[in-house]
């Protein structure tokens, strides 16, 4: 943490007990390897841990998820380690590329699969569970279950665990569906076909104690330079804790190539959805007061400009939303801004991924 004293900054290194960040660092000049660091919770003191090429930390902040992938790989090696002993074991399965989800109580990572025919076309993308032991000591490998089996079918979009850790929500459609998205799904992590429908045409789920934020999206067609274009539009709906109820939260009026707003995360509170406004090659971030929707823009750029600015998580007293601002070409910065109009900071300069814990106050 950083401590002032007599006008001396003085930064210690981040323990299991303090750490609440970990990113994945881009290769250094002359170098082939991505390092995941782990850092406090302002960015500051990194230390490598392992290479890797996306990474995120467990809830407790004593675990770390992260996969290694280069390009004679088909898809990349996905483990598990411990930060106070070192201990690693590799999940089993094919998880896809990305960051692997936590639940909130640390004892399950969540990853996207996928299956191909003979002749390598895709023929499904399935979700896998793994379920992590109290302890690794002695674990060699961790089984990623098929939750939903991927041939004929198509998770996308993104996964939420409920706050107890007992559901998933999940959108699932028919693979090869023309569809704008799939159904919106909650089922109990331990039997996939006990699900409910919660919300058509809906997907990228984001779970708290306040209820689920999710984005809905329908196809339209727009005119763009005089052609007839076919996009998605979408808007954030909310649906209460207990599943009973669900209402539209924005009523966003897109245009051209805009697509729409979509959740990233709750506020402590409940009173408030972060989330983004996206489009053609852009990513904006926005506000969403709940209820009513009212949208506060805090970042947005031109349609086209390859501008990403992508919420990640809002500080654990809710002052602060954590985010990267980069393009799709170039690793990102990683920032924070003020929700209480005191500005922004950069935590590092350039990163592949980030992940905090909810603990995080940067």
């Amino acid at each position: 943490m950083l401590v002032l004293a007599a006008g001396i900054a003085v930064v210690s290194a981040p323990t299991i007990a303090t750490a609440t960040m970990v990113y994945v660092a881009p290769p250094a000049k002359g170098s082939s390897t991505s390092w995941v660091m782990l850092a406090n919770d302002n960015g500051t003191n990194a230390v490598k841990v392992v290479p890797g090429t996306a990474a995120s930390i467990s809830p407790d902040g004593a675990r770390l998820a992260y996969q290694v992938w280069s390009p004679k790989q088909d898809n990349p090696t996905s483990n598990v380690r411990d930060l106070a002993s070192g201990a690693t074991a590799v999940l089993t399965g094919t998880c896809q590329p990305g960051v692997l989800p936590w639940s909130p109580d640390s004892t399950l990572l969540a990853c996207a699969t996928e299956t191909a025919n003979a002749k390598g076309f895709v023929t499904g993308n399935g979700l896998g569970l793994a379920q992590i032991p109290a302890s690794l000591e002695g674990v060699s490998s961790i089984p990623v279950g098929n939750y939903i089996p991927a041939p004929g079918n198509a998770v996308a979009y993104g996964v939420a665990f409920s706050p107890d850790s007992t559901q998933i929500a999940f959108s699932l459609m028919k693979f090869g569906s023309r569809a704008a998205a799939g159904t919106l799904y909650v089922a109990p992590v331990a039997n996939a076909t006990a699900r409910t429908a919660v919300l058509a045409r809906a997907a990228a789920p984001v779970w708290s104690t306040s209820g689920i934020a999710a984005m809905q999206s329908t196809n339209v067609t727009v005119t763009f330079n005089g052609a007839r274009t076919p996009m998605l539009h979408t808007q954030i709906w909310t649906i209460s804790p207990d599943l009973s109820s669900k209402k539209q939260l924005t009523h966003y009026k897109a245009s051209g190539l805009m697509a729409g707003p979509g959740p990233v995360a709750w506020s402590p509170s409940g009173n408030m959805v972060f989330g983004f406004i996206g489009g053609q090659d852009h990513l904006g971030m926005a506000t969403f007061r709940v209820p009513g929707g009212a949208m506060t823009t805090l970042f947005s750029s031109a349609s086209g400009s390859g501008s990403l600015q992508t919420a990640v998580a809002v500080s654990a007293d809710g002052k602060r939303l954590l985010y990267t601002a980069g393009s799709e070409d170039t690793p990102a910065a990683i920032k924070t801004t003020s929700l209480t109009g005191r500005g922004t900071r950069t935590l590092v300069p350039r990163a592949l991924t980030v992940s905090v814990t909810p603990n995080w106050n940067g």
